[in-house]
């Protein structure tokens, strides 16, 4: 390599490692979600209005259906759109959802009207997305965005539209907390509505629909919150893990430690 090269390259990484930086506070956030998914949409619609504003930084190396969280656990996410905005979502001949399948290396599926209830009563239509954190990101910012392109806000106002994810049953109550302090406290910080069912109800199904209303960066982060507040629940830390197994080598009686109260 010669020294032009060199200090070419130096430059370049350099500037990627500015801007994970400049992206690290953003990063809190969205808990789980790797950097490079937000700056891989950073120079489409929303970004060039503010929040990540710029283009991404170097053309391919966060190449577009490859994430790198590829090998992430995948996760379902279900978004409702207006009925009147499917054509526009799936555009020409499917042109339009065929790219933010191929963008996102996402499965974008939108369900097809019910049959068995009249069309003018079918308001929206239910869209489901299958794939890592990341895809999740990319794929639900087009939908978002083309949303917006179309017209199906007034002036400058965020498109608001309707998520839903999955929780286990068992963990309601500690995303709601000691009368309803976490839920109000999500709320506050992610600036999205959270509609869960009453504390003190009994689950039917093992899993609970939650409900997340807002625009698409507060709905995002509501779903990384409420991700990674289960997540900590069901996998303990690692440092918890290596201590046990230390004292379980060692004879020596194992500490328990506190657990987070919901």
């Amino acid at each position: 390599m010669s020294k032009s090269e060199a200090q070419i390259s130096a430059k370049l990484r350099q500037s990627y490692e500015n801007d994970l930086q400049a992206m690290a506070p953003q990063t809190m956030m969205f808990p789980g979600l790797h950097p490079m998914a937000m700056m891989a949409t950073a120079g489409i619609g929303y970004g060039s209005r503010g929040l990540y504003a710029g283009q991404a930084p170097y053309p391919g190396m966060y190449p577009a259906g490859a994430p790198s969280g590829a090998g992430d656990s995948q996760e379902t996410t279900f978004l409702y759109i207006p009925n009147n905005a499917v054509g526009a979502i799936i555009g020409t001949k499917g042109s339009h959802i065929r790219n933010i399948i191929r963008f996102s290396g996402a499965s974008v599926k939108i369900a097809p009207l019910d049959e068995s209830k009249p069309q003018d009563t079918q308001t929206e239509r239910k869209v489901t997305i299958v794939g890592s954190p990341e895809a999740q990101w990319k794929a639900q910012y087009l939908i978002f965005e083309k949303m917006r392109e179309e017209g199906f806000v007034a002036g400058s106002d965020d498109v608001r539209l309707t998520v839903e994810i999955m929780v286990p049953s068992s963990q309601v109550g500690r995303i709601i907390g000691k009368g309803g302090q976490n839920v109000r406290e999500l709320q506050r910080v992610t600036g999205s509505v959270i509609k869960l069912p009453e504390q003190g109800s009994s689950p039917q199904e093992d899993e609970t629909i939650v409900h997340i209303i807002g625009p698409f960066f507060s709905v995002q982060s509501a779903q990384r919150r409420i991700r990674a507040m289960v997540l900590q629940s069901v996998v303990p830390p690692q440092g918890r893990q290596r201590g046990r197994r230390s004292s379980k080598e060692h004879g020596e009686p194992s500490e328990t430690l506190p657990q987070p109260q919901p």
